[in-house]
């Protein structure tokens, strides 16, 4: 492979253009094919038989070029780049996003690399901030909360003579049944179960309300017509109970004894005092956060300068990515999220664009202050940084480093500490606010 041109089509960006001929692009896919040939099942042949016309013959010419192409591109690239990086003067502040423009049997193929480079920009100002912490005041009713969910989570189970009802624990045993088989997944046994929780099928909880420990019974129900067992769905099936008790959660008194026993505290008064405290140290670390945070929004209000867009780009994508994430692990869309906060998709995705563009520009902002303050790290700095991450993963320094990106772990560190030294030069002001 060869570099074919280096090219600044913005300022602080830069792409450069690499190419590889027909023979080597052919010599890499003959490499892959004789790789990857044992897992290929063409009509006709035995696995791993076909040979490489064979298999193109079936899946397309194409069929060894992807992985080829990367072959090359991780082989060759990281070379060339870093050489005309050096060359050029240019100093990335990301990874280098890489596209394929074309791939053709006869002319081989050509790729880009697009890089962002550390923009200059007119610092302003970089100390003398100033924000506040205000803390919020902690309530009696929040510590009362917090105290019935510890009373709640040191509650006992205890037998209850009496029929079942909503609320109550139970343990059983059960086996399904339908059209008088047993089927996959329908038996259990010992199981707990809180009867109203609407953990099992719907008839199943209610089926069991009103009789006692030690009873045994059959229910009648139905499978929702949409359960995800389609062998299942809107299936009517028995299932054979065995009630071995019923159980009511005690909730332990708040008293000197619960005050010893879960704050290790000799009263109650002293143990709201804990929880107060808690809570206070909570919500003081959330504020301090939020006030330091305001003094690099104004670090970087005050750092003029064009940024470069494909980093600005790569910080939007990764935001949205993480607040996917964030909805599916909630189980909810963005559609439904964004009707709950009575925003349309094109203010969200406007306002997480405007919040990229200023996280890029405040850490560029302290990139520039680590560098004038001498706040990057050194090599010894990154070496121990390494060697303690080789001594907890059990593997060799030059494992770790060959596997680490030294230039985005210098990067970000010299971030972290011009962070720590722009909040250090600046003010704030302690507040309380008041119940």
């Amino acid at each position: 492979m060869k570099l074919v041109s280096v090219e600044t089509p913005e300022k602080s960006v830069c792409k450069m253009t690499f190419s590889a001929t027909a023979e080597e692009l052919e010599t890499a896919s003959n490499a892959v094919y004789e790789r990857t040939r044992a897992s290929y099942t063409i009509k006709g042949f035995a696995k791993g038989e076909a040979d490489r016309a064979q298999i193109e013959a079936d899946r397309g010419e194409h069929t060894f070029w992807y992985d080829a192409i990367n072959d090359l591109m991780d082989r060759d690239v990281p070379a060339l780049y870093d050489a005309a990086m050096q060359e050029h003067g240019f100093h990335a502040v990301d990874e280098p996003s890489y596209d394929l423009v074309s791939v053709k049997k006869d002319e081989g193929f050509v790729a880009t690399a697009t890089t962002a480079l550390q923009p200059e920009l007119k610092l302003a100002q970089t100390t003398g901030f100033q924000s506040e912490c205000v803390t919020p005041a902690v309530t009696d009713k929040e510590i009362d909360a917090v105290l019935e969910r510890r009373r709640a989570a040191a509650a006992e189970l205890v037998p209850h003579k009496g029929p079942a009802v909503k609320g109550n624990i139970v343990h059983i045993d059960y086996e399904g049944l339908l059209d008088g088989k047993a089927f996959a997944g329908g038996t259990a046994q010992n199981q707990t179960l809180q009867l109203g929780s609407g953990r099992m099928i719907p008839g199943f909880e209610d089926g069991i309300l009103g009789h006692k420990g030690g009873e045994e019974f059959e229910i009648n129900v139905t499978f929702p017509a949409r359960y995800h067992a389609k062998d299942l769905a809107g299936k009517p099936v028995v299932f054979k109970i065995k009630l071995l008790d019923v159980c009511v959660r005690q909730l332990p008194a708040l008293n000197s004894d619960f005050a010893k026993k879960i704050g290790k505290v000799d009263t109650m008064e002293a143990f709201r005092e804990q929880v107060r405290k808690q809570l206070y140290d909570g919500k003081h670390a959330s504020a301090l956060n939020r006030a330091k945070d305001q003094i690099l929004t104004q670090l970087a209000d005050a750092a003029e300068g064009e940024l470069p867009s494909v980093l600005v780009e790569s910080t939007y994508q990764h935001e949205m990515e993480n607040i996917q994430q964030q909805l599916q692990m909630q189980r909810m869309s963005l559609d439904r999220y964004l009707s709950q906060i009575h925003q349309t998709r094109e203010t969200f995705t406007a306002n997480v664009h405007a919040a990229a563009e200023k996280n890029t520009r405040a850490r560029m902002a302290l990139l520039q202050v680590a560098q004038n303050e001498n706040l990057v790290p050194t090599e010894e700095d990154i070496d121990k940084t390494l060697s303690e991450r080789a001594e907890r993963t059990k593997k060799t320094l030059e494992e770790v480093k060959a596997a680490s990106n030294v230039e985005a772990m210098r990067r970000n560190e010299g971030i972290r500490k011009a962070a720590d030294w722009v909040i250090d030069h600046s003010t704030i002001e302690e507040k309380v606010e008041s119940k």
